[in-house]
């Protein structure tokens, strides 16, 4: 309901003063763009005034140098992850919702 992503049964939602949210999807690595590269990435998810922060942002999430030009296709689940939340994480938000109720689980508790 945060979110918008489902409507109260009852009642109401309200958001509070200043409260900018972020939504982490349980599937938002797969949503970025495999056939650009990590830099390109980020630039499509960056406000302008962060443009300039954009390598030192990719940088603090382990990616340096080379790293940064690399298409977003070659990386392993664990580095899109890593990308999508560095992507999310350029705005100016104070809220954070993550929504990833299975990460935990192994591969045959995912499966039931």
């Amino acid at each position: 309901m945060i979110v918008n992503h489902l409507q109260p049964t009852s009642g109401e939602v309200k958001i509070g003063h200043n409260v900018h949210i972020g939504y982490y999807a349980q599937n938002q690595a797969e949503e970025l763009n495999p056939k650009i590269t990590l830099l390109e990435t980020m630039e499509q998810h960056s406000p302008p005034e962060m443009r300039t922060k954009l390598r030192n942002v990719l940088g603090s999430f382990l990616f340096s140098g080379e790293d940064q030009d690399k298409k977003v296709s070659v990386l392993s689940g664990g580095e899109r992850a890593r990308l999508a939340m560095a992507c999310l994480l350029l705005r100016p938000i104070n809220f954070l919702v993550l929504d990833e109720p299975t990460n935990h689980l192994d591969m045959l508790s995912r499966k039931c």
